[in-house]
């Protein structure tokens, strides 16, 4: 009896220490946010009849009642667009609406996801200050390679500024990085001040199509003039802000371009960062500089390749070789999950000697993920890192974590945020950052370029990485002075 009664009594005792732990633990995990990692989207109700009108309405419900901290003034802009803007008449009009109106809350990752537009049959790529036709049906093969300067009557760096009507937040590299592909859509063009040629002025149905034509004048890298008028896809054609870079990669066919042609094209006499660009990762050996070279063109798994198992054959590597300077590019790192990303992050600063050197290759798509991972070189190994390249793509404090709701009647997709990323003043365990962040991150206050380096038009046609080139040279100098 006596056994049983102190069991009893051990076993109530331990009873309530499980509770009160689960309490405390719990107190904690709300104190620190918690509830925004159990929070449910605001779904609101479908409709009974879709529409355009009617995915108008949804979008204005769904954005305003999930999208975080957006301020008076900004959901006062936010309706401000929608009531300014004709009623959308095809899906097209519906993505230009909803692209103007989520500029409005001031952040890069709010924005359409999966855009509809009508869009010309080229593709733009920023080389420095020139923009290039990097890709473009058979039809207009003879505007490969060369220089837009004009758009509709007007020069593409004037039209930069003004595309800040579509894209919020983010970093002016952010914004000219988005304008390549904005500037594919006639009716943007048109809202930015281009001239648009369009062939249907009466009031379409929403499943009718509508001509649109703009003159392109473009010029050869020796000077030559060239005057064409260039036609936009009779139905949408899709993007992702997230990936759209990809165009500039070389046979890419990326959102509905099979056939089409591009200036670059696979094989080993690229440089690095384009070669096997339909992988997201790349490592390789340089034992002519004493370097290995990491890319990572997003902050998640390849198809192929787990991020543990690359992370195992880059330690590997870096034991067998031993080199005395690693090089990461995240030029093309969109981002994904930094948690996954941070051990590699680790590998890779334990891997750099006390002698040696970390170069670090960053630019407009160095974003989310991709830019997290990225400053955290600088917190592990701030006195041996170089940050060599351009601007990153997003401002040290952004949201993120997104939800993507989709618009019942034209499948157009969003992204909505939730919580905050502070990589600038850092997060404190009651600030409104996302919980993980407070655990695994710390602030690096800015995150400066060391050596500013870009591509241009002449050496991107060439094949040649000024990035990587000037990288190359400074090893050369510095074993030189050894």
């Amino acid at each position: 009896m006596l056994l049983a009664k102190n069991m009893k009594a051990f076993l109530l005792k331990a009873l309530v220490v499980y509770i009160l732990i689960n309490i405390v633990l719990g107190a904690i995990f709300l104190s620190g946010g918690g509830m925004q990692m159990l929070e449910s989207p605001k779904v609101p109700p479908l409709p009974s009849s879709p529409s355009l009108t009617s995915d108008l309405d949804y979008f204005q419900k769904v954005v305003l009642d999930n999208e975080k901290d957006a301020t008076t003034a900004q959901i006062s802009g936010f309706k401000n667009v929608i009531r300014e803007f004709p009623a959308p008449q095809t899906i097209d009009d519906l993505s230009v609406i909803a692209l103007a109106a989520l500029a409005q809350f001031d952040n890069a990752h709010t924005t359409v996801l999966k855009p509809k537009l009508y869009r010309l049959p080229v593709r733009f790529h920023w080389l420095g200050e020139d923009l290039i036709i990097v890709k473009a049906t058979t039809e207009y093969a003879s505007l490969l390679g060369q220089k837009v300067v004009e758009l509709g009557g007007v020069s593409p760096d004037k039209l930069v500024p003004r595309a800040r009507k579509f894209v919020g937040g983010g970093t002016e590299s952010w914004l000219k990085y988005r304008s390549e592909t904005l500037f594919t859509s006639p009716s943007i063009l048109a809202v930015l001040g281009a001239t648009v040629d369009v062939e249907a002025e009466e009031p379409l149905d929403s499943g009718e199509e509508r001509s649109q034509s703009v003159a392109l004048v473009t010029a050869t890298l020796a000077g030559q003039e060239m005057r064409s008028s260039v036609t936009a896809s009779a139905s949408s054609m899709p993007s992702d802000p997230f990936w759209d870079f990809r165009d500039a990669f070389p046979d890419n066919t990326s959102f509905d371009t099979e056939g089409w042609l591009t200036l670059l094209h696979k094989g080993t006499d690229l440089p690095l960062y384009l070669q096997k660009s339909d992988q997201y990762h790349l490592l390789h050996s340089l034992p002519s500089q004493n370097a290995v070279y990491l890319r990572m063109n997003a902050s998640f798994a390849d198809r192929t390749e787990t991020l543990d198992e690359l992370q195992q054959r880059l330690e590997r590597m870096l034991a067998e070789e031993a080199p005395n300077n690693l090089i990461v590019d995240f030029r093309y790192n969109r981002g994904g999950d930094y948690t996954k990303v941070l051990p590699i992050v680790k590998a890779v600063v334990a891997g750099v000697p006390e002698n040696g050197r970390l170069f670090l290759i960053v630019g407009p798509n160095t974003f989310s993920a991709g830019l997290i991972s990225a400053t955290q070189f600088k917190r592990y190994l701030p006195s041996q890192l170089t940050v060599v390249g351009s601007e990153v793509g997003d401002k040290l404090r952004f949201r993120a974590e997104g939800y993507y709701p989709t618009l019942p009647y034209s499948g157009i997709q969003l992204y909505l945020t939730k919580a905050w990323t502070d990589l600038e003043k850092g997060c404190g365990w009651l600030d409104d950052c996302w919980p993980p962040n407070k655990v695994l991150l710390r602030k690096v206050g800015s995150f400066p370029i060391d050596i500013k380096v870009e591509n241009t038009w002449a050496s991107y046609m060439a094949g040649e990485d000024k990035i990587m080139d000037w990288i190359s040279a400074n090893i050369q100098h510095a074993n030189a002075d050894r």
